[in-house]
């Protein structure tokens, strides 16, 4: 471990990752599934945090991503009726 409290060598495990050391993660709030943004500047990477400690997109749950898709089904004979459409003008 360095003496810098500032600077840390970290391994980096397979697909990329890195573990930041918890004592940093506990100082800045960062907590598991935080989403963070890393900016690269020559050898540099920097990791900063969101100014209002929201990300720019928002995660969905499983059943609101099962509600959307059930809303977004089509009825069996509108079905029907696009798949007919759609094959017969694709033929030549």
């Amino acid at each position: 471990m360095s003496t810098d409290k500032k600077a840390e060598w970290l391994k980096v495990l397979g697909k990329g990752m890195i573990t930041l050391p918890k004592k940093w993660r506990d100082e800045v709030g960062i907590e598991a599934g935080d989403v963070v943004k890393a900016k690269k500047g020559g050898s540099t990477i920097v990791i900063e945090l969101p100014r209002e400690n929201k990300a720019p997109y928002r995660v969905f749950s499983d059943a609101e991503i099962e509600e959307f898709l059930k809303e977004d089904k089509l009825p069996k004979s509108l079905a029907a009726k696009v798949a007919d459409k759609l094959s017969t003008s694709s033929r030549p």
